[in-house]
């Protein structure tokens, strides 16, 4: 008897467990492959004999020493920090931030409360990260990236008062098609349209914009109300519609656009209890003396015959010789660290510049929840902190980490929200003089939006990436015209040592981006072990 798919994949996954279910649906084309992966299929004693460092406990050294082990390589990973993730860094009670100029936070959240510092959501495209996250056991919940009820605030629209996204949106969306269909009617667009076609436009535009029948926008449900639905004779009431002459003067695209970008599109992921399980999951998936914590790497010496790495082991000098490394320090690291590479890959180290980005996390009763009936997603304001994020774990408990500050602290490099201005001029975040001032300003946006309930954050935590030790920023800008000559160097190995990090992907920022090159460093020195 033949099996059905189902039965099929049924079969598959009693045999071998979820990896064994989801290759074969990827063969039978029910889901997409990975195509952006180089991962080479080695077999397990592929690398018998072979030594391999590792530089940095990031999650493409991790992903690296994960599959090198799994070919029988034999791995250690040089580790700067006292914990595995670089950037992937969950703080919460107990954690210390410390800064390269010595300030130092102590977080003392209660409640489980945590902030990830650096990536915070794992989108559905992201197929790499979220196999791993199946094979070591890292459970998953949805992370609400956008939310209708969330906020918009800017003085140049409803007073300065404070509306819902879903008005901004659909107010903007009608005035919109109402322009189209008059443009239509008047016939200003028959060059570019067939009467047939323009039928077929005025028919959508009417659906697109909730426009009327004389096809004016007069305001839709979808905006909200504001006298709601209920029971008894009361009728409910609809928003008015903003001016629409305000909605263009204060320029909410970014957010209205926010989740089209297609790694913020629904639907997106968080590990249950902070991104910090990611790479600690890796870290139990691995022999427990592969990883040395507390190691600074001071020297690369690499040759075609391997590679010699001097640290320091809780500060005893150390040396370690290898076959190959596979460097995963980031580069405003590297640039700082004494090596034998050529002047052009020195060169390189400070091609591409790191992006300064910052978050301020607080813990606070969950009040935007109970008055706003805001549950995750991120309310954007013009102010010098642009935007507040809403956290998705545990929601209806009583309290939670809101992010009231994340984007960029110069004004040379995008933010994530919509900035402030300062005699017209976009106001840097990392302008403000002290860290007090930067917590008054992320206490400020909060009252924009909700209005006296700024006084309930409390035990601010500030983690400013360019300050933090053994990163030095957040992401290098590797998408700039003027960064391709340094990621083409950094593609060539130096002797036995290959370069890994998201850095070396076209998903930058992203632990996607990490793994797909640790995958792409792996099949490189698999090609030269073959040849």
């Amino acid at each position: 008897m033949s099996l059905t798919r189902r039965a099929l994949i049924q079969r598959m996954a009693q045999i071998g467990g979820y990896s064994a279910a989801f290759v074969t649906m990827q063969a039978l084309g029910l889901v997409p492959t990975a195509e952006a992966s180089l991962l080479p299929q080695l077999p397990a004693d592929f690398g018998k004999g072979k030594k391999i460092v590792i530089l940095g406990a990031g999650i493409a050294g991790l992903v690296s020493a994960y599959e090198l082990c799994k070919a029988g390589f034999d791995c250690t990973i040089i580790e700067a920090r006292n914990r595995p993730g670089g950037r992937a860094w969950s703080v919460r009670d107990g954690s210390k931030v410390e800064f390269t100029d010595g300030t130092v936070q102590t977080c003392s959240w209660q409640n489980d409360g945590y902030l990830n510092a650096g990536p915070a959501r794992i989108p559905s495209i992201h197929t790499t990260i979220l196999n791993y996250c199946h094979d070591l056991g890292v459970p998953l919940e949805v992370e609400v990236n956008t939310s209708r009820s969330a906020l918009m605030q800017s003085p140049l629209l409803n007073g300065g008062k404070p509306v819902q996204q879903r008005q901004v949106i659909h107010d903007t969306r009608g005035y919109l098609a109402e322009l189209l269909a008059k443009a239509i009617n008047q016939h200003t667009l028959d060059d570019a349209l067939s009467k047939e076609d323009s039928a077929r436009l005025l028919d959508f535009l009417s659906g697109f914009g909730d426009l009327n029948d004389k096809g004016k926008y007069v305001g839709t449900p979808r905006a909200g109300f504001t006298v709601a639905r209920g029971a008894g004779l009361t009728k409910s009431a609809l928003h008015e519609p903003l001016k629409f002459s305000e909605l263009l003067a204060a320029d909410f695209s970014t957010g209205e656009f926010y989740e089209e970008q297609i790694d913020w599109q629904a639907t997106m992921f968080q590990p249950i209890g902070g991104m910090d399980r990611i790479p600690y999951g890796f870290a139990r998936a691995l022999p427990a003396e592969m990883i040395h914590h507390d190691s600074p790497v001071s020297e690369i010496t690499t040759s075609d015959a391997g590679v010699t790495i001097a640290y320091a082991k809780s500060g005893t000098p150390q040396t370690l010789t290898a076959d190959f490394c596979i460097c995963t320090m980031p580069i405003s690291v590297l640039a700082k660290t004494k090596n034998n590479f050529s002047p052009e890959t020195q060169k390189a180290f400070t091609g591409m510049p790191m992006t300064a980005l910052y978050k301020i996390g607080w813990e606070s009763p969950r009040f935007w929840e109970r008055e706003n009936n805001i549950y995750g997603g991120i309310s954007f304001l013009h102010n010098v902190v642009d935007l507040v994020w809403y956290p998705t774990d545990k929601l209806f408990s009583p309290t939670g980490v809101v992010v009231a500050g994340f984007g960029s602290e110069r004004n040379d490099v995008g933010g994530m929200g919509l900035g402030g201005t300062s005699n017209g001029k976009p106001t840097p975040f990392g302008s403000l003089p002290t860290m007090e001032a930067k917590f008054d300003a992320s206490r400020t946006a909060v009252e924009a939006l909700h209005p006296g309930r700024s006084h309930l954050l409390a035990k601010p935590i500030y983690v400013s990436w360019s300050k933090i030790p053994y990163s030095l920023g957040c992401f290098a800008n590797n998408h700039l015209e003027s960064s391709e000559p340094a990621y083409a160097q950094l593609e060539k190995p130096q002797g036995r040592t290959y370069f890994a990090g998201d850095y070396l992907s076209h998903l930058v920022g992203w632990q996607e981006g990490a793994a797909l090159s640790a995958h792409h460093a792996i099949e490189r020195i698999a090609k030269q072990i073959r040849g």
